[in-house]
């Protein structure tokens, strides 16, 4: 069996890669030429050059592939509006798409996100793989992106694209080598968090969410989304583990969604109008936050059986991991 990864140097890539190699596969990772890669650092794959915006990178890389594994899906930072930041996921996906017939790729495993999944109508009712997605925030990049990412691969299976989208909740764990969900581990753990947006969320081990993905390419339904998930909590009870885990106080002070929005937006303006480098919190990271929300993973225990292992272990190997490399 020959898996190609893309977005193998990511903390969820470099995760899979392995989860890979002790499964017995050839593993190919199409790599940028000018990524560090220090995830992968000690691994033995084939690499590929290539760029999500060179079809014939792709199609070069994906020949004799079984499986591809998308975990490089676009990632836009504040400079983009949502308009273009999905013309640009888009270009990105359709490339990965055509390169995919162009093979015949057997299978194609897309890493989506939570946020597309909507919220529920029905009082009391957890989120689940039939509520569709939904915001106020129309111009928020990273939420009308991954949206119209997950909405053009669904599309593409009905005309014979063989892919299975998987929504993968908050992960933590090692190789978080440019900090997303991570931000949050190491800001506690350095006593920069003084306050916190509450709400719901759930979290999982990114070791898991790997699991899934292999799971999916060997019994996921063509067409068909999952979520992967495991821990149903509050902002407030993680960052007590958090701060639990790094022998430090939690933070104790919540603010208010409309106030943090507020403060993000200002940030946003003293950073690009006076400071003149990007914004510490993005305004489009704050507004993400208010799209978590308690979900029903049935459907992908149930046809996947993923493991759903303990969150505290994974949020030590995520501080192991950072103090390792210097982050701590």
């Amino acid at each position: 069996m020959i898996s190609l990864v893309l977005g193998a140097t990511g903390q969820l890539g470099a995760n899979l890669v392995r989860a890979l190699l002790a499964k017995g596969d050839e593993v190919r990772a199409v790599v940028r030429p000018s990524s560090q890669a220090i995830t992968l650092q000690g691994i033995e794959i084939e690499r590929r050059p290539g760029n999500l915006n060179d079809l014939d990178s792709l199609v070069q890389a994906f020949q004799g592939v079984d499986v591809v594994y998308h975990a490089a899906a676009f990632y836009p930072t504040s400079q983009f509006s949502g308009d273009a930041a999905t013309a640009q996921a888009l270009q990105e996906t359709n490339n990965v798409l055509e390169a995919i017939r162009r093979c015949s790729v057997s299978r194609l495993i897309f890493t989506s996100t939570l946020t597309t999944i909507g919220f529920p109508t029905t009082t009391g009712r957890l989120a689940d793989e039939t509520c569709p997605f939904n915001t106020a925030f129309r111009n928020n990049p990273y939420l009308v992106a991954k949206a119209a990412m997950e909405e053009v691969v669904l599309h593409a299976t009905q005309q014979g694209a063989p892919a299975v989208v998987l929504n993968p909740t908050v992960f933590f764990g090692p190789y978080d080598h440019t900090p997303t969900s991570g931000t949050q581990i190491l800001m506690i753990a350095k006593q920069q968090m003084p306050a916190y947006i509450d709400g719901p969320t759930n979290v999982i081990d990114v070791r898991d969410v790997a699991a899934a993905h292999i799971r999916a390419a060997e019994h996921g339904r063509i067409g068909e989304r999952y979520i992967i998930g495991n821990w149903n909590t509050s902002q407030r009870a993680l960052n007590q583990l958090i701060a639990k885990v790094a022998k430090v106080p939690a933070p104790t002070f919540a603010i208010p969604f409309p106030i943090a929005r507020f403060g993000s937006k200002l940030g946003n303006w003293a950073s690009r109008t006076l400071l003149h480098r990007p914004p510490a919190i993005p305004v489009f990271f704050v507004e993400m936050l208010k799209h978590l929300q308690h979900y029903d993973c049935t459907k992908g225990l149930t046809e996947l059986e993923y493991p759903q292992s303990p969150i505290e272990p994974a949020i030590r190997d995520s501080l192991n991991w950072f103090r390792e490399q210097g982050y701590v």
